[in-house]
């Protein structure tokens, strides 16, 4: 037991490293573009280790958002192992299928058809815990993505490290098993915007970014080794308006693979009579706080900062349902008034007020919450009258909540807002 959650550990562990030194590799080459002759207002300028300073803090930030959202699954991933079985499985995949051109001036960058594969490390969990037996025994796995975006100039190519979750939604022992995979991690472009040499480019800001993939997911059990893994998924690469343009990446692709099973061939499930949910009110105060670019590209960064209330209902072991209220200040704001001429700002002009309906998805510790909100004070006509959010919340302990979200403005994003919280 003890071996298997060390190793365990170390894979994502593993994949921290190598991604913050994808980044310190990315400084020293200059990968996070050219700095458009205004970074000398920044303080890293006067670092030797960092050559482009205007794009250094987007650069870590984005990566600090895909490494949140990684690691907030990651308790989920160690708390999945069971039994001391000595078993995983592998499973490499193929892709096909296309970009999703959700805005007017994303056509030039669509060139064709996608293609690319993928290795996963997949863990089984047996119902030693109570919320696997509750979620129909779910795989936890550990995803290398490689994909060709089939405009190597502009786009290039797009590789993404991320854990996942294989949430089953048909009944347990059938050859044919339906599952809805999540997952959330870091992707890296190999191409972003540049205003010299890749000034078309309005999907991608910075070559780090968040990675989403939510992905329907059929396995087919060809004997005790083998299984054939097919499906169809979206998947979103953005950094949150940490450095603009920032379209986002959106794909739709087909995946079929092979899974070969390593060690015990059999998983004997345990199966527990589980009490009724207790039907109870939670309620969670969050403060949070983001960083934003306002077009044009290559300007300053601006500090957001929200608190936040939630109230939900407890439907069942997997679903909450509520709502709450909750207050920003974005600093943002204040340049929005001044590009529409008004300079002597208050505080009142810029701080936002709204209300929401919220839902839960709740796996163990883990949550995504999902929310749909109408601002009912706010004095800056920008970005509407609605605001959304997805995401991930972890409870550290029974009263700590960890909190990673993306806050949109229907399919805009804003910004990703990291927080702490309290739960009552």
């Amino acid at each position: 037991m003890i071996t298997r959650n060390k190793s365990i550990f170390l894979i994502p562990l593993f994949a921290g490293i190598t991604s913050f030194a994808i980044c310190i590799v990315a400084l020293l080459n200059g990968w996070m573009g050219e700095p458009q002759g205004v970074g000398e207002s920044y303080c890293e300028a006067s670092n030797d280790l960092i050559k482009q300073p205007v794009n250094t803090l987007s650069g870590f930030s984005c990566m600090a958002a895909g490494l949140s959202m990684a690691w907030l699954l990651l308790p989920v991933l160690l708390k999945a192992q069971n039994s001391p079985r000595q078993d995983f499985l592998l499973s490499p995949q193929g892709h096909f299928g296309l970009i999703i051109s959700h805005r007017n001036n994303m056509g030039n960058l669509i060139k064709g058809h996608i293609y690319g594969a993928e290795i996963n490390y997949i863990f089984r969990t047996d119902g030693c815990k109570t919320w696997q037996q509750i979620h129909k025994y779910p795989e936890i796995g550990v995803c290398v993505l490689h994909m060709y975006l089939a405009n190597p100039q502009q786009l290039g190519n797009m590789e993404a490290l991320y854990p996942y979750a294989n949430i089953r939604l048909n009944k347990l022992k059938r050859k044919a098993i339906l599952n809805l995979r999540l997952g959330a991690g870091l992707a890296y472009l190999t191409k972003a915007f540049d205003r010299i040499e890749n000034h078309k480019n309005a999907a991608i800001g910075s070559r780090l970014n968040g990675f989403i993939n939510i992905r329907l997911n059929t396995t087919v059990l060809l004997s005790k080794d083998w299984r054939l893994d097919a499906g169809l998924g979206l998947t979103h690469a953005s950094n949150g308006a940490v450095r603009t343009p920032n379209l986002g990446l959106n794909l739709a692709t087909v995946n079929v693979g092979l899974g070969y099973v390593f060690g015990n061939k059999t998983c004997t499930y345990i199966k527990n009579t589980i009490a009724p949910t207790p039907k109870i009110w939670q309620t969670s105060v969050i403060a949070v706080m983001g960083i934003k670019e306002l077009e044009a590209p290559g300007g300053p960064k601006y500090l957001a900062y929200g608190l936040q209330t939630n109230v939900y209902r407890t439907l069942n072991y997997k679903n909450k349902l509520g709502g709450g209220i909750e207050m920003a200040y974005n600093n943002a704001t204040k340049q929005v008034w001044v590009n529409d001429s008004v300079f002597n700002t208050k505080i009142v002009d810029i701080v936002q007020a709204g209300a929401k309906i919220s839902y839960s998805f709740n796996m163990n510790r883990l949550s995504v919450p999902v929310d749909f909100g109408v601002y009912v004070f706010k004095k800056q006509a920008s970005n509407g009258l609605f605001f959304h959010r997805v995401g991930l919340r972890y409870l550290i302990t029974k009263h700590i909540v960890a909190n990673i979200t993306l806050l949109t403005h229907w399919a805009k994003a804003d910004y990703f807002e990291w927080g702490v919280g309290y739960q009552f």
